[in-house]
């Protein structure tokens, strides 16, 4: 079983990626999707439209602790389902080398093939100073085991911060293919996997505050919450996602580094929600939701 890992910080693009690869593999192909949080949005919204297995393994990060559930969950899907390949896509904050690791001394290593690794940085996010604290370590980590590396949303910055992120990423990882890209629309490039696996240890101070609301919500009470959010007045909330329930039928919400993005989904049954950040006041967040 050949297996793609997708890997970068909280909001890159990971899930766009994997929806874009989704439409270029066969039936042969299975999901598995990470989440942190007790909630599983993404698994959702990449199931639907498609007839591929997809598998979520919500509550983690994909860091040291919970490396041994992963080759639990690859071990299942392998045994289960026999896909030609599989797609992983960690969590945010999860740790590329960590996977990578778990996948390498798994009992089941020999019937596996690690593909190129890809890396999604977010250029919004990147071209800033993002290398302090933990957040310096998982950037060293990502981009060090990525064999290919996509700048995403390079229609959101300059030229100029381009190519400084590029220079930046090269330093770190001078072997790396890197991509710009909008939306994550690339086609991947054939190109040598990484022999040596690069291990930094970060402990990321983020929590995930997740529920549900039963009924239908006002949207404009959601675009007004997630508009304010980067306000600190709710937290320092890195990331908002959900699923929600309106008057104009399902939809999706995205929040990241101040951008705010809805989308289409066919059916929910209930209002899910997951903010990540670091100190969320989800008694106000649900206030706001439901004033």
């Amino acid at each position: 079983m050949k297996i793609v890992l997708i890997c970068g910080f909280l909001g890159a693009g990971k899930t766009t990626l994997l929806k874009n690869l989704i439409e270029q593999s066969n039936s042969d192909t299975a999901i598995l999707v990470n989440e942190f949080g007790e909630l599983g949005i993404d698994g959702a919204v990449v199931a639907e439209g498609t007839n591929l297995n997809v598998v979520e393994m919500p509550s983690g990060c994909i860091c040291c602790s919970l490396r041994e559930s992963l080759v639990d969950a690859v071990r299942d899907i392998l045994e289960d389902f026999k896909p030609g390949q599989l797609i992983i896509e960690p969590s945010g904050i999860a740790s590329p080398s960590s996977v990578l690791i778990g996948l390498e001394k798994a009992d089941f290593s020999d019937r596996i093939e690690i593909a190129p690794v890809v890396g999604v940085v977010d250029l919004t996010f990147f071209s800033g100073d993002v290398h302090e604290d933990d957040l310096g370590n998982f950037f060293k980590d990502q981009i060090m085991n990525s064999d290919i590396i996509m700048m995403n949303k390079a229609d959101l910055v300059s030229a100029e911060e381009i190519e400084k992120c590029r220079g930046k990423i090269a330093r770190i990882n001078p072997a790396a293919l890197i991509i710009p890209t909008v939306y994550c629309r690339a086609e991947i490039p054939q190109t040598a996997v990484k022999g040596d696996i690069v291990h930094f240890h970060y402990s990321p101070q983020f929590h995930a505050e997740s529920f549900t609301i039963d009924g239908m919500v006002k949207k404009e009470r959601i675009v007004e919450l997630l508009q304010n959010l980067n306000s600190g007045e709710y937290g320092s909330i890195y990331r908002a996602k959900g699923i929600i329930r309106t008057e104009n039928g399902p939809e999706t919400f995205d929040y990241v580094n101040g951008q705010v993005n809805f989308g289409e989904i066919r059916d929910t049954d209930t209002n899910k929600f997951v903010f990540i950040g670091r100190q969320v006041d989800r008694p106000k967040i649900e206030k706001a939701i439901k004033s």
